[in-house]
């Protein structure tokens, strides 16, 4: 019985399942204690308990109950005005405001025929609640033949409270075959209040969580790059570790699309595909631009799959392939994805262990631009080890790599690289000091495309030496009602390197690093192996922390710090000019919890002897438990500062609720260095416990040298506990807005 009794709790979930999984969101309150049972740990069968105001006896074994009727077995319980059991056949027939129950439903109707022993029945004029999904409804007639199938005829479902029909799903006919936990309905409504805004003529789903095939919800929107911009998803759920998504997704501007997504799960790993074609690009015009696709077919393929396997063995494939230069520019929906300038083609087999990891790496690039293109992996073998706390307190290390480089137009060949290295951490509760010392050997074979005056083999031996150092203060203090920890932590760091000529090494992989505050206790100022900083210097760096006494939660941390040189450094790469400046740049860092809302973050690097900035970062956020928002920072870069080129911008988003329903959300980016913005983005919410939507227009560019804006508008609505319709807008207000949906 207790199966009859939950197979609508099954169907009406499976409605949402059907077309998206359900959203964390908030669910109607309704007082229902009185319509279900406490829950119970075990709900065993035992016999039928049966109380009424007046019972009469008839003959084979039948019993007449009126007033008050209520019958109790295994955890389930009817109630009605009257009802008639016949012992022996285990037949109920109740009348007069019957409610069945049981911990996870409820059912009223008018009439109610039901076979204890067989688990059989019929509700006329039936009404439910759901407990877990805060869901109600209605039928006018259920029927279940056994364990086996369960029929329903004009049946409706909604999460809106008692009284409000804001949406309501209706089918004419619903049949579950529980045998197969699949179920299927004839003839499917949506209304939206007393509006019918979807319909089909037949729809599947399952009867448990497990995923099915069907069509998910279809995806409507509208903007510059595509038009009108429809996409109807078909999931396959090939196997319980295999699936697939396929979606035709027509664009007005451009034609038909068809993408794919194949996944699939194994028991040491897992992996993804995607694929989309477009034949024949019916776009003529971008903007002002001539389409240079135009008439063309257009397609993009990717691969990710990683293996994880015994004893700290991984493999990870990164694959990637687009048709044409402008894919991602046409398709993409954000500016850091358009703005992509090379494609990742990888496959890394990993190692970690105790004390060594060990990465062998075969990579390559698909190049959408022919400026800067970077060199192939063909292959790349790296070990690092470390063996600590070794006799004496030592700690020895070694890190080795071999690179064969490959490009087509510059210099290439075989890289070998080796550092070990010997250190001696000395630490307590005041303070540290770590003495290291280091050799570092690099040899290079060149094959290809090198000058007949140019050395083929060249080699490079330089020992590192440093010292890093740093003391703890600290002393109680008391704001208010609140006491904290405050600290000051002075740290200095010596690095020694000296000067090797190193211009005839070709450069592979190495470039200046940012200049930040972690760079001041660097061994090298140059990312990769080929050129090693000279470097006669000692970085000092001060930071004070206020640290709550009874949280342990840093609420201030301000750090400052700068390098002296004692010399010139002298290596540079290729262009580059020496660097004569006896010091760095100032850095300084800022984490503050101003409030239990607000957070400040920055940082700022200048010039002390020109009083001019060269580089900062500030984000001010606030963030309340309402779900208001805030965001706003600025960020800053003077120009051919470490080789780069400048920027300033300004990134204001917030989302404010007005009510408890409705809420605005925006975004301003802008490069005011350029003078343009780069996204606009404004829209309205409108959220309560049964239904949701969104409105959003966004304004913005795919590429800062392009002066061609796209305009587009997003419009979904959410019936919670069925699904979405219209274009998702969840990923695109989470990557504009800072701390949305978190």
């Amino acid at each position: 019985m207790r199966k009859l009794m939950l197979f609508s709790a099954v169907i009406m979930s499976s409605y949402g399942a059907m077309v998206i999984a359900q959203s964390n969101v908030q669910q109607c309150y309704v007082d229902s204690s009185g319509d279900f049972l406490p829950y119970q740990v075990t709900q065993q069968e035992t016999e039928v308990d049966i109380k009424a105001d007046n019972v009469q006896l008839v003959e084979d074994g039948t019993s007449i109950f009126t007033g008050n009727v209520e019958v109790n077995r295994g955890g389930q319980q009817l109630n009605a005005g009257r009802a008639t059991y016949n012992q022996i056949s285990g037949n109920i027939t109740a009348q007069d405001n019957v409610r069945i129950r049981d911990s996870d439903v409820m059912f009223k109707a008018q009439q109610a025929e039901w076979s204890l022993s067989n688990d059989e029945g019929t509700l006329l004029d039936a009404e439910y609640r759901i407990r877990e999904m805060h869901a109600r409804g209605t039928a006018s007639l259920i029927h279940r033949q056994g364990r086996i199938r369960t029929d329903l005829s004009n049946a409706t479902y909604t999460t809106c409270p008692e009284g409000d029909n804001a949406w309501q799903l209706k089918a004419a006919k619903v049949k579950l075959d529980h045998e197969h936990a699949v179920g299927s309905a004839r003839n499917v409504v949506v209304r939206v209040g007393n509006v019918p805004v979807f319909y089909t003529p037949y729809i599947s789903f399952p009867l448990n969580d497990e995923r099915k095939s069907g069509f998910l919800t279809p995806s409507v929107g509208n903007s510059d790059e595509t038009g009108f911009d429809v996409s109807t998803p078909y999931y396959w759920n090939i196997s319980p570790d295999k699936d697939v998504t396929l979606t035709p997704r027509y664009m007005s501007e451009r034609g038909l699309m068809l993408n794919g997504e194949f996944r699939y799960l194994y028991e040491r790993g897992d992996g993804k595909i995607n694929a989309a074609f477009l034949a024949s690009d019916n776009l003529r015009k971008n903007g002002d631009d001539i389409n240079p696709h135009h008439n063309e077919d257009r397609q993009h393929f990717s691969w990710q799959h990683t293996s994880a396997f015994l004893s700290g063995w991984r493999t990870n494939v990164d694959y990637n392939y687009v048709s044409d230069d402008e894919y991602l520019e046409d398709f993409g929906s954000n500016l850091s994805l358009a703005s992509t300038t090379h494609l990742n083609r990888k496959v890394d087999v990993t190692y970690n262990g105790d004390n060594w990891d060990f990465i062998g790496r075969l990579q390559g690039y698909q190049t959408l631009t022919e400026v800067n293109k970077p060199y192939q992996r063909l292959p790349q073998l790296r070990l690092r080890g470390s063996l600590p706390d070794q006799a004496m307190g030592l700690t020895y290390a070694l890190t080795t790599e071999y690179v064969d480089f490959d490009h087509d137009d510059l210099v290439a060949g075989h890289r070998i690289d080796f550092e070990p290295s010997m250190s001696l951490p000395l630490e307590s509760s005041a303070g540290f000091i770590t003495p290291r010392i280091a050799l570092r050997h690099t040899r290079y074979d060149l094959n290809d495309n090198v000058t007949a005056a140019a050395d083929s083999s060249p080699t490079r031996t330089l020992p590192i030496a440093s010292i890093d150092s740093g003391l703890f203060f600290e002393r109680e203090l008391t704001f208010g009602n609140n006491g904290y920890i405050h600290t000051l932590e002075p740290r200095a760091f010596y690095l020694y390197i000296p000067h090797r000529d190193q211009t005839d090494i070709p450069v592979f992989d190495s470039s200046l690093r940012t200049f930040n505050f972690g760079q001041l206790f660097a061994y090298d100022r140059f990312s990769g192996s080929d050129r090693i900083g000279d470097a006669n210097q000692l970085s000092v760096a001060l930071t004070s922390r206020l640290i709550d006494q009874q949280t342990g939660r840093e609420s201030l941390r301000v750090s400052l710090g700068k390098i002296q040189h004692f010399r010139d450094r002298r290596v540079a790469l290729p262009g580059e000019s020496i660097q004569t400046r006896s010091d760095s740049d100032m850095v300084a860092e800022v984490a503050a919890s101003i409030a239990k809302e607000w957070t400040l973050r920055g940082e700022v690097q200048w010039d002390p002897h020109g009083d001019t900035s060269n580089m900062s970062a500030i984000q001010l956020r606030y963030r309340s438990d309402s779900g208001r928002l805030l965001n706003i920072s600025h960020r800053y870069r003077r120009e051919n500062v470490n080789e780069q080129t400048g920027l300033e911008q300004i990134d204001i988003s917030a989302r404010v609720p007005i009510n408890d329903q409705w809420s605005v959300v925006g975004r301003w980016y802008r490069s005011i260095q350029d003078g343009q913005t780069l996204e606009g983005l404004a829209g309205v919410e409108y959220d309560n416990c049964c239904w949701a939507a969104r409105v959003v227009a966004r304004n913005y560019i795919n590429d800062v040298t392009d002066n061609d804006r796209n305009f587009a508008i997003f419009f979904q609505i959410e019936l919670k506990g069925l699904g979405n319709f219209g274009q998702k807008t969840e990923d695109l207000l989470e990557r504009s807005i800072l701390g949305y949906g978190s």
